[in-house]
């Protein structure tokens, strides 16, 4: 079925789109904080453009394999973590790096890059549950 294809094709330019908000479309903060290291908000930029990438990757397997539901949820998946990591309702932390946003609302991370990526991936998810469901209706079309 064509909307099965296009709903995939969609997955993957979106996916693409979510990889290249946090450094190049709506980039988070520049700024360094006093002892010279990055702030969290980049970190959650590159976790965000892997999971990106991620999302590209599955949807792209998602045209090409047999279980094309498991790579679409995935890549859903992938999508939803690029808001719960930076968010801190998932933490992700290593020494000395954590991947946030800042406390500050009006900071780049805040005020453009983590709308632009929450509409990016509100439209990812929304996109592959037509999928699955259109899949679980008409498995084999």
């Amino acid at each position: 079925m064509r909307i099965k294809k296009y709903i995939l094709i969609a997955n993957s330019i979106l996916g693409l789109l979510i990889a290249l908000v946090p450094f190049v479309l709506f980039p988070v903060c520049s700024t360094l904080k006093p002892d010279g290291s990055h702030m969290g908000c980049f970190y959650s930029g590159i976790f965000i453009t892997v999971m990106g990438i991620l999302a590209v990757i599955f949807s792209l397997l998602a045209l090409k394999a047999k279980f094309s539901s498991l790579f679409t949820l995935l890549s859903a998946c992938a999508g939803l973590m690029c808001w719960l990591v930076p968010n801190r309702i998932i933490t992700l932390e290593g020494d000395g790096w954590i991947c946030a946003l800042c406390s500050m609302e009006n900071h780049a991370c805040r005020a453009d890059t983590m709308p632009a990526v929450c509409a990016l991936i509100s439209v990812l998810i929304v996109l592959s549950v037509i999928y699955l469901v259109v899949n679980f209706v008409q498995p084999n079309k």
